[in-house]
């Protein structure tokens, strides 16, 4: 039985969709680390074929601002046209001889496009908040698919993350089963090193702990007491009083102190 197939006995089991463009690509990856952690995602992009990669980077470099697809995109625009609307209806009601005693249908028509600019104003701020996240991830995954270059931002803060062996061993294994190394890969090597740093310093903290349990073991074989007694001297000695303390005179002046 092969891996097909055994995805075909699963319940609730769905064909793959159809091969992505580039553009369907980059907008899926957005929408999908938009809700996840900087590792998590960097570990789904690892995934990826570095063909799938270099796809990714390219359609980004073509449009490093995200092209939104959403209705509320020409919010501002449609409530400026509104706006200007009117303020003409208003300006022709203005300029009218003769004012009758109702509104006239100029008035109706400036209060109906003043409403309407307001509330595709209002529209257009509020698509555009509940699109940061998404803008954010957007710049993201630009910044995870791009080559370690010398015009990416991580390059050097990669080239010192290397000091670390874990991380190293992570880059040649990259480098020889998928390819050049990314952004995302950076994300990854400093969560590996991280980690390795964090195992280093637990052993070290265990053979600090052994060797302070292993002295006190020694010293308890040899006989030595855990707490030391000081006892007190027989004959008490008064201490001096100040009568006692030869001094010296200093002279501050017209006046003198004892020291």
């Amino acid at each position: 039985m092969t891996e097909e197939d055994v995805l075909h006995s699963r319940e609730r089991f769905r064909p793959s969709p159809a091969a992505r463009t580039p553009e369907m690509a980059l907008a899926y990856w957005t929408e999908r680390i938009a809700g996840l952690s900087d590792l998590v995602a960097s570990r789904e992009l690892a995934g990826l074929s570095d063909e799938e990669l270099s796809a990714l980077a390219l359609e980004y470099e073509k449009a490093p601002r995200r092209k939104r697809t959403d209705v509320l995109r020409h919010a501002y625009a449609a409530s400026a046209l509104l706006a200007l609307m009117g303020g003409g209806l208003a300006l022709v009601e203005a300029t009218t001889p003769g004012q009758a005693v109702q509104l006239s249908p100029f008035v109706q028509g400036a209060g109906v496009c003043f409403v309407s600019a307001f509330i595709a104003v209002c529209a257009g701020t509020f698509s555009n908040l509940r699109l940061v996240p998404t803008e954010a991830a957007y710049g993201k995954l630009g910044l995870w698919v791009g080559l370690l270059n010398e015009q990416h931002p991580w390059l050097y803060r990669a080239y010192v993350v290397l000091r670390n062996p874990a991380a190293l061993n992570y880059r040649d294994k990259v480098l020889r089963e998928r390819g050049p190394i990314r952004g995302m890969d950076y994300v990854m090597m400093c969560e590996i090193a991280e980690i390795h740093a964090k195992m280093e310093l637990t052993q070290n903290a265990r053979a600090v702990a052994s060797a302070v349990q292993g002295t006190s073991e020694v010293l308890a074989q040899q006989g030595v007491p855990p707490v030391v007694q000081v006892t007190p001297a027989t004959g008490h000695v008064p201490a001096p009083t100040l009568t006692a303390v030869p001094g010296s005179v200093l002279s501050l002046g017209g006046s003198t102190e004892a020291a």
